[in-house]
């Protein structure tokens, strides 16, 4: 494989006129770009990127930290901030957490001896770790510090909409299924559906699952569940464990919509893969990719931004797993 020594010998120029070439960080004249061009194609050449990352301070890598790519949510996520990061020149280095505290910072020191551009934090379980590594750092979903900019769905508003819609749709008895204590996001949409109870003055149980995205661990929380049939409407932290939930319940020969309502949160694909189709609360994956990825190639390039939480807002999506306003409507006149 030649070097950068030989391809300068080739072309008939200086080292220092290759490198500037290759880095793009000064003058060549068209003519010598030509030669240079030409000697790379045909010795077959490619730049050390390691050793351009030393050069530029840019290695034009970005580190992505997700809990598990196995969970629809981020699934999508991943391929969006990807898309997005390749438009402005940029590739992805993607590291599976799987919300494991040591296996991320075992990937974080990865990162840095790769000399990454930009860190994307998502769910992060060692934040003190992310403070003094003088790499531009994103957090998405939870706050990992002041210093930090965030960004996230407003997944307060989000429960709200879940249970405003459940309650809309004459549910009274209602279960909601809340993740993890350890994440944010959860915990932000658990508060929002509470709140939106308490303005109703309705009192809903609560029964918190200990993974979000493993089924069998999801199965196992859901036996624990005491007459699960005495509910009129679940809402569930994300479109797994909802997907988890209703196998659970047509299994027991529970009827959905007619007998419990469900709803989800997240708009992951497989809220149409199941049957009936999943009604969710959207989290705009498109928007939070390509907002995470342009924050962050601004924090490379020194842009001045302020930092602080982002939220994006969140919608309803209705599909069969609830009724429609018409069917509750029938449904009123008939009990």
């Amino acid at each position: 494989m030649p070097n950068i020594r030989e391809i300068a010998k080739r072309a008939g120029v200086g080292i220092a006129t290759v490198s500037r070439y290759i880095n793009n960080t000064g003058y060549v004249s068209e003519e010598v770009k030509l030669k240079i061009q030409k000697e790379i194609d045909e010795s077959g050449y490619t730049p050390n990127a390691l050793a351009r990352a030393i050069f530029t301070k840019n290695s034009k890598t970005l580190g992505l930290m997700i809990p598990n790519i196995t969970n629809p949510f981020f699934n999508q996520m991943a391929t969006v901030i990807e898309e997005h990061a390749n438009r402005f020149g940029y590739t992805l280095f993607l590291c599976n957490t799987e919300d494991n505290e040591e296996k991320e910072k075992e990937y974080l020191e990865v990162l840095k001896s790769h000399r990454v551009a930009g860190i994307i934090a998502s769910r992060s379980m060692c934040k003190d770790e992310y403070l003094n590594i003088q790499i531009p750092v994103i957090s998405f979903e939870n706050h990992i510090s002041s210093s930090i900019l965030t960004i996230s769905s407003d997944n307060y508003k989000g429960g709200k909409m879940a249970f405003n819609h459940l309650y809309e749709r004459g549910c009274r008895n209602i279960l909601h299924i809340k993740g993890p204590k350890t994440f944010d996001a959860t915990e932000m949409r658990y508060q929002g559906f509470i709140d939106g109870a308490k303005e109703k003055n309705i009192e809903v149980h609560v029964i918190g699952f200990e993974s979000d995205f493993q089924v069998k661990m999801l199965e196992e929380n859901l036996n624990n569940i005491i007459n699960i049939e005495k509910y009129d409407g679940i809402f569930v932290f994300n479109d797994i464990a909802a997907a988890t939930v209703m196998k659970y319940l047509k299994e027991k020969g529970i009827r959905i919509p007619d007998d419990i309502q469900i709803i989800g949160f997240d708009n992951s694909f497989i809220c149409e893969l199941v049957h009936p189709s999943l009604t969710t609360i959207e989290q705009p994956i498109k928007d939070l990719g390509a907002l995470a990825v342009e924050f962050l190639i601004d924090l490379i390039n020194g842009e001045d931004i302020v930092i602080k939480n982002y939220l994006v807002e969140t919608k309803l999506i209705q599909r069969e797993s609830t009724f429609l306003s018409s069917e509750v409507m029938s449904q009123s006149l008939v009990d």
